[in-house]
């Protein structure tokens, strides 16, 4: 199952997951929001939310503050997904 995330140079949540999901070993697709600005345009209205990172996994999407507070709950939430725990 693929991990994307939506990520933007300079965002330290952004980095902080980065580094966290791969000291997990949990293989993720990135999305510069700068680089693909019309995609993340049209995610950002459909889940109607435009913080960043922002998560799909297969076709779950986590957002921050309404899905996750911190990043280790969103690490939480992708294994759980992902059936890893």
């Amino acid at each position: 199952m693929d991990v994307k995330i939506f990520t933007m140079k300079g965002c330290k949540h952004c980095d902080n997951l980065k580094q966290q999901l791969t000291e997990n070993d949990i293989k993720f697709i990135e999305i510069d929001v700068d680089e693909n600005e019309k995609l993340y345009e049209n995610f950002s209205k459909k889940v109607d939310n435009d913080f960043l990172p922002a998560i799909i996994v297969g076709k779950t999407v986590f957002v921050p503050d309404r899905s996750f507070k911190t990043i280790n709950e969103a690490v939480k939430h992708i294994k759980t997904h992902l059936q890893v725990l």
